[in-house]
């Protein structure tokens, strides 16, 4: 490897979740790195027939594909509800490559779904005058999110999701006969019940060219902790409204993707691996079993604190808890900012989150996907395209 491959891991990470706009802790991606880009095509058409669930589902296989290809290097990464972006060192292009041909044809052969992948080298858009920064925010010791910040993740999106014939950008090829590329991957939760009375799926973007972007984006967050009192107050999970899931429906996503290659009476006697798994899940989990590996006790409060319900990749992402009078209040304060040309933003209202989950092991290493129920992200990411393309018009 070379000394650059290691540059995600050395990063100095940061533990409040403000310092996101501190560029003390944003380093540019080296110049022998790339950007990976991966979405589910015609997202809209699924989340109408009530399918958000794969959506999600796929999406987060392809980060787990990609990680489990490119183990033990570390690198940066973000889940965006229909996809995901992340950034590699190129002297692992075969292994990425490899992983992102595994996660079409898995979209293609268990749900029916296209997803789009494709990479751009970081000197690609830096010849386009965009570049990738990026750090690194650690709350606590076993668990760490990337957080982006410029223009760069932005124009690689553009880039691969161009529709022009035989675009360079895009990744497609045969998927390797490997087994283990989606393990860790679970999907084994109900919708998480809003704590309160809605969810929100909010997506803001600075979009003022003349204004400091760091300073607004800590304007509006302190906003948002102004009116939803707290961080542990807007928190969409809750421990006690955690619940493993029975659903043969549910269960068949991890049973399709955990199983891809396997016959149709492997992926049964999976699922029924799965019903006595929850059932002894429900057990260790209700009486704080310890085992020589794992604390089932502690097992839902690191689900909540390992979670992803707030993050930055050039767009601030947020999945918010709270009553309807301080979603009103949300609106009100986004629409002052969008009326006076400073931002433009996306919001979904939902009754719950969804879940999707990354498990290397039950103790600390587990990562939580959260996104809104009934199209979160996705739909949010509509309303602000629509937007952004307005205010390109006028």
């Amino acid at each position: 490897m070379q000394d650059t491959d290691h540059f995600y891991q050395q990063l100095t990470g940061f533990s409040n979740f403000e310092n996101l706009t501190d560029t003390r802790y944003y380093q540019p991606l080296p110049d022998n790195w790339s950007v990976v880009v991966t979405d589910v095509e015609g997202s809209t058409h699924a989340i109408e027939q009530g399918r958000y669930k794969e959506v999600n589902a796929v999406g987060v296989a392809s980060i787990v594909a990609l990680l489990n290809n490119l183990k033990p290097l570390s690198v940066p990464y973000v889940f965006g509800g229909d996809g995901a972006t992340l950034c590699f060192p190129d002297s692992c292009i075969q292994q990425v490559t490899q992983a992102l041909c595994a996660a079409k044809e898995l979209a293609r052969t268990q749900f029916g779904l296209t997803l789009r992948t494709g990479l751009v080298p970081i000197g690609t858009l830096r010849a386009m005058n965009a570049d990738v920064l990026v750090a690194k925010y650690q709350p606590h010791s076993s668990f760490q999110q990337a957080m982006f910040s410029a223009e760069g993740l932005g124009t690689a999106e553009k880039l691969i999701k161009d529709s022009t014939d035989n675009n360079p950008y895009l990744i497609d090829g045969d998927a390797p006969d490997n087994h283990s590329l989606f393990e860790g991957f679970e999907c084994r939760w109900n919708e998480v019940p809003t704590p309160h009375q809605e969810n929100i799926s909010l997506l803001i973007q600075v979009t003022d060219k003349h204004a400091d972007q760091n300073q607004l984006y800590k304007e509006i967050i302190a906003h948002i902790r102004r009116i939803y009192i707290s961080e542990q107050h807007y928190h969409p999970l809750r421990e006690n409204s955690l619940s493993l899931t029975h659903s043969f429906k549910l269960l068949s996503i991890e049973s399709r993707i955990r199983n891809r290659l396997a016959n149709g009476w492997q992926k049964i006697s999976y699922l029924l691996k799965l019903q006595y798994l929850r059932l002894i899940g429900i057990y260790v989990m209700k009486n704080n079993v310890i085992t020589d590996a794992t604390d089932w006790g502690a097992y839902k409060h690191r689900l909540v604190i390992n979670s992803d319900f707030q993050k930055f990749d050039e767009t601030l992402r947020m999945i918010i808890s709270g009553t309807h009078q301080q979603g009103e209040q949300l609106k009100s304060l986004l629409l002052e900012y969008q009326n006076n040309h400073q931002i433009a933003f996306g919001l979904h209202q939902s009754h719950a989150s969804l879940i999707t989950c990354m498990v290397n092991d039950y103790d600390k290493d587990h990562i939580h996907f959260v996104d809104g129920a009934n199209g979160g992200y996705a739909l949010a990411a509509l309303q602000l395209k629509q937007q952004l393309k307005k205010m390109k018009a006028t």
